[in-house]
């Protein structure tokens, strides 16, 4: 028969005050003493019961340092309340001091008498009155920490002083509370997303191209911040030690515009020379201290003095460089600054431009977006009825056929879209780099020499490198181009059904079901723009035998019912291209001779845009006894009918690929007018040592004099691309910032911790904005 001695909210002195300890229950195993026995009796033998001490559920904290011993204690049957609280302290290993005038024979006869001690050891629950329970009460004196409580106190402390701290430090607990848990709210029930949830900041700092996509010239001539310069750690610490040290320059000379700028303005109303150079000797002498004030870690540098120095000196070149380059003069002419006056008709106004050099007082830069979206409806009179229309993923035909992938392929680019709640807007932000493109493409193609550019893009993986080429699709299809976009490499170069021997071509292999995927592809978004060009017998006969040349003409008749208006010896792109997406047989030649026309033609310009161009020399994965005998041997990609004349255009043969690609073109087999953009991916499983090659081999054609490769390396966002990223998200209603109502945006240190958990990369950036 047990009996239960239980202590109802009683707090021990442990720790500190503010951490008290709930014993819960003291349970014995041997009959209680009756109330009328006779404590005095020595004679007799005492009776003992045994206790045992058990923690309280709601006890956590110091769990693990309370240790109670798991045999029950021995203690005489007579003890009172304050033996029992004796009892405790023992376990706890704790000395408690003993107050003044306090007596250890004190046995408390005057708190527990006879009622108190049947409350104490009678059977508790046959009455629930909390008011016998309330009465107890134990030993509530300080104690002297040992030296275990006291590291206990101070991790206490610090762990309180951590949760004080604002921003993100080491962990992101999820805490679930006891309504959420007893909730019994679906979706259904949760608050729809509306534009109205982002917050004015983010609404008015969001800004978005007029006219949803630019086209080439103009996205050419967009002012757009600065890459952040190369990561130290990814092989040039050179090129991040100078971007350092041009920064330091720029913050010296921005500091030094804003503390000359009133002195600078009474120079240049000044007259007299002598008076003009006593204030700018002034100038030097009192200008580090002004600095120094301005830019007080700067002021630390050891060469301080001598950088302020120089650039004051450079300040003053800019200022009297404007000068001379806005004043209007009578023969059109610059005339030499005399000692009496300026050369300059500036007007008083004009002075304060005049001075800021470092366009301290001009419009920041700030990032533009382009809209896909948008382009389709406020562009619909200049673009085709297909561009104007998404698929059925929400993906905009601008940049077809760009789709959600089933995989992690290309789809990664677009998974903003589907993520947003905001289905009528698809953005991508227009980068340096993509700027960088765009004047590559515009200084080739346009102006009297129309020509061709050749372009590679280089970057990290998750960086942007899709977006940028996505981007510059969709610029291009607005600017009039025809564009052949392949955005999906690493499929095409293992999925591709089945290659065979081409029929009219030695030496050479056709992927029938992909060229009828590439006529079909072409046709839709470029059929009315093919339309107009046409393929004569004489160029289809380099594709296609005689017998399916008279196929091709036999099927167009039939499409046409004998349209007398249909030439006898040439066929339209267009029709050339249907034929091609419904014939097996005759799918290779009919789109291999379509991108002859367009590599040879000057009446549209002609871009082809190729993701995941590094796929195309890995290690192979079409091969035929034609080929090899053994059908060991793995052919290389520009043995291949359709992709052989984007590989020739490219004219990249790195000294090590995964087969043994060899340049076998004749002449020159760049296209006439237009551009070839190629991005490559490091998401795809790809030697390291391929990439490196390729790469180095573009590089290398990049000093040529004629038609060289520009390579263009896109970097991770700057601090400033980051913190629009995170307001695009939230007007848009992208993961978490869709309610947080700017806790996320407007927060400086959320968003400098998101920028460094995901290294200023597109992805991991978007990953960490999923979650809270």
């Amino acid at each position: 028969f047990l009996y239960y001695y239980i202590i109802h909210q009683q707090q021990l002195p442990y720790l500190s005050p503010q951490q008290k300890l709930n014993w819960s229950v003291i349970m014995m195993d041997e009959d209680p003493p009756s109330p009328t026995d006779d404590h005095g009796d020595d004679d007799s033998p005492e009776t003992k019961i045994r206790v045992s001490f058990i923690l309280a559920a709601g006890v956590r904290k110091d769990r693990d340092t309370l240790e109670l011993p798991t045999d029950p204690i021995a203690v005489p049957a007579s003890i009172r309340k304050k033996g029992l609280s004796a009892v405790v302290n023992h376990l706890l290993d704790r000395a408690v001091e003993q107050k003044d005038g306090e007596s250890d024979s004190n046995d408390d006869d005057d708190d527990d008498d006879d009622g108190e001690y049947r409350d104490i050891f009678g059977d508790v629950f046959a009455s629930s009155s909390k008011s016998s329970l309330s009465k107890l009460s134990l030993v509530k004196d300080e104690v002297e920490l040992s030296p275990l409580a006291r590291q206990n106190l101070k991790f206490e402390e610090i762990h309180r002083e951590l949760d004080k701290r604002k921003g993100r430090l080491w962990e992101d607990s999820w805490v679930i509370t006891e309504d959420e848990w007893t909730s019994t709210d679906t979706v259904d029930d949760m608050e729809d997303w509306n534009p109205n949830l982002a917050t004015r900041k983010s609404l008015e700092s969001v800004k978005v191209f007029d006219g949803g996509v630019p086209t080439l010239n103009q996205l050419s001539a967009l002012p757009l911040p600065p890459q952040p310069p190369p990561h130290p750690g990814h092989g040039t610490p050179a090129i991040h030690a100078k971007h350092r040290k041009l920064h330091v320059r720029t913050r010296l000379r921005t500091a030094i515009q804003l503390a000359i700028h009133d002195d600078l303005l009474r120079i240049l109303q000044m007259t007299e020379w002598r008076q003009k150079q006593e204030k700018v000797d002034e100038l030097f002498e009192g200008i580090e201290e002004k600095v120094r004030e301005r830019e007080p870690i700067l002021a630390k540098l050891p060469e301080f003095g001598e950088l302020v120095e120089r650039g004051l000196e450079d300040v003053l070149e800019m200022v009297q460089a404007r000068m001379k380059g806005v004043g209007k003069k009578s023969e059109g002419e610059v005339r030499e600054t005399t000692d009496s006056e300026v050369e300059t008709n500036e007007e008083p106004t004009d002075r304060e431009r005049l001075v800021d050099v470092m366009n301290v007082r001009g419009e920041p830069v700030v990032p533009i977006f382009m809209d896909l979206a948008a382009a389709a409806k406020q562009r619909s009179d200049t673009l085709s009825e297909f561009f104007s229309r998404s698929n059925e993923a929400g993906v905009p035909n601008l940049v077809y056929p760009l789709n959600v992938h089933h995989n992690e392929g290309v789809g990664r680019m677009v998974e903003e879209w589907e993520l947003a709640a905001n289905k009528e807007t698809k953005r991508i932000m227009m980068r340096e780099a993509i700027k960088d493109v765009a004047e590559k493409i515009v200084e080739a193609t346009e102006g009297s020499d129309k020509g061709a550019a050749r372009v590679m893009v280089v970057g990290k993986r998750g960086v942007g490198k899709t977006a940028a080429l996505a981007g510059i699709v969709a610029s291009a299809r607005v600017s009039g181009h025809i564009v052949a976009y392949f955005p999906d490499g690493d499929r095409l170069r293992r999925y591709g059904y089945y290659v065979e021997p081409s029929s009219h071509r030695e030496g050479l292999f056709d992927l029938p079901e992909i060229a009828k995927e590439f006529c079909t592809e072409l046709s839709a978004a470029h059929g009315s723009d093919v339309s107009s060009m046409t393929a004569s017998k004489e160029r289809m006969q380099k594709f296609l035998t005689d017998g399916q040349i008279d196929r091709v003409f036999r099927r167009r008749d039939e499409a046409s019912d004998g349209d007398a208006s249909d030439a006898a010896t040439e066929i339209s792109l267009d029709k050339l291209l249907e034929i091609g997406s419904g014939s097996t047989s005759l799918s290779s030649g009919c789109y291999c001779a379509v991108i002859d026309v367009l590599m040879n033609q000057t009446e549209k310009p002609f871009t082809v845009a190729m993701d995941e161009f590094n796929c195309y020399y890995d290690h192979g994965h079409y091969t035929h006894m034609d080929f090899d005998p053994t059908a060991y041997t793995f052919m290389p990609l520009n043995k291949i009918t359709i992709f052989k004349p984007f590989l020739e255009a490219m004219g990249l043969y790195p000294s090590v690929a995964g087969t043994n690609i060899v340049d076998e073109s004749e002449g020159d087999t760049l296209m006439k007018w237009g551009s070839v953009i190629v991005a490559i991916s490091d998401s795809k499983a790809v030697k390291t040592e391929f990439d490196n090659a390729l790469v180095a081999s573009a590089r290398a054609l990049a000093k040529t004099e004629r038609s060289p490769v520009h390579v263009v390396d896109v970097r991770r966002f700057n601090p400033l691309e980051v913190q629009h990223i995170l307001y695009n998200y939230e007007v848009t209603g992208v993961g978490r910032l869709r309610f947080d109502r700017g806790d996320t945006a407007l927060n400086p240190e959320e968003v400098a911790y998101l920028r460094m958990v995901s290294g200023g990369l597109g992805q991991p950036l978007l990953n960490a904005c999923m979650l809270p």
